[in-house]
């Protein structure tokens, strides 16, 4: 339960992360793992570019990341270097997060999720200072609040109109920006909605929300997307005709498929190719 609260406190400073695959400027793969190889590094702020750095955790552990970021540093210039102080302070940060304990948490109501809020601050408090924390959450954190806001407004409205326009009075009072950066949020599960629909009905509800252009370019990724998966998946089938065929021995096998492998991809996808390969080889076990 507190993992959902966490998730929905943070969602939107994670609504970024569709992004990825759109921003930065670099995409040096020694400095990214295998999942990471068909995105840019994200380098639209100092918070942007840690979390992408460590949501390669799970594929490498925690120096192979920090050496990853260091690389990445280490070859932009000074005037666009981070602060590798900050980097390891937000590490710090992100470990002592697993240890909030809300002591009544028995549901998702506003008075638990509130307590969350104000742990959330108070451990920003603890590792960064004022300015760090503008910097690193400044947005996040106005935004839950206005996440927060909303859930109290239609706990003290009298109808649902009522809520509708006390809601739309306090968007409007918020900064241009700010007033964005919701409506950015917002889009984000709207836009997840319509992942499973066929191409036609999704770009007419993507044009809907985005804007003809914008949805023109969320299609484009979808068709590479499709493609990949598909490429993907005919690969390991036809890896595992490999592995099924007596008349090769292990050696034979193992050739046969980097023989596959390598005519089926090019070099930049090959470690993300073995991940994969992996996942399904642990999945395929498991159903055994």
């Amino acid at each position: 339960m507190k993992k959902i609260a966490l998730v929905i406190l943070g969602l939107v400073g994670a609504a970024g992360a569709v992004f990825y695959f759109h921003t930065g400027t670099t995409d040096e793969p020694t400095i990214q793992v295998a999942s990471q190889q068909d995105t840019k590094i994200d380098s639209e702020s100092s918070r942007d570019t840690f979390d992408y750095f460590l949501s390669g955790l799970g594929e490498a552990d925690l120096e192979t990341l920090k050496q990853h970021f260091e690389s990445y540093n280490n070859q932009q210039t000074d005037a666009f270097q981070l602060d590798t102080e900050l980097f390891e302070k937000f590490i710090r940060y992100k470990t002592a997060l697993q240890t909030l304990e809300p002591s009544t948490f028995d549901q998702l109501n506003l008075d638990s999720l509130r307590q969350l809020n104000d742990q959330l601050i108070a451990m920003q408090q603890r590792f960064f200072t004022p300015e760090e924390r503008a910097l690193l959450f400044g947005e996040e954190n106005q935004l839950r609040e206005l996440a927060l806001k909303k859930l109290e407004l239609k706990k003290l409205a009298t109808d649902e109109e009522d809520f509708q326009n006390q809601w739309q009075q306090e968007i409007d009072q918020l900064p241009p920006d700010l007033q964005s950066s919701y409506r950015n949020a917002q889009l984000l599960p709207q836009l997840q909605t319509t992942n499973n629909l066929d191409p036609q009905e999704r770009f007419l509800a993507n044009q809907e929300l985005v804007g003809t252009e914008a949805a023109a370019r969320l299609e484009k990724l979808a068709g590479e997307r499709e493609a990949f998966q598909n490429k993907v998946s005919q690969y390991l089938e036809e890896r595992e005709t490999i592995q099924n065929d007596g008349c090769l021995n292990y050696e034979e096998q193992e050739k046969a498929i980097e023989d596959l492998r390598n005519s089926t991809f090019s070099e930049k996808h090959k470690r993300r190719i073995q991940t994969l390969e992996s996942i399904h080889d642990e999945q395929a076990g498991n159903n055994s």
